[in-house]
């Protein structure tokens, strides 16, 4: 599946926090964020609460 580039505005204190826990599981600012929205939207498919991907 071909990646595609996103633009996300967050609060300072955020993208520090998100940058510790990338930095503790040895990890790029990108890879985490992108770890954390996967874990978000399967927990969100399984809920019922978004329809699962085809």
């Amino acid at each position: 599946m071909a990646k595609v580039t996103v633009t996300l505005y967050m609060e300072e204190k955020d993208k520090e926090a998100l940058q510790r826990l990338a930095d503790a599981e040895e990890r790029s600012l990108s890879q985490m964020a992108v770890l954390i929205l996967k874990r978000a939207i399967k927990k969100a498919e399984q809920a019922g609460d978004i329809p699962p991907k085809d």
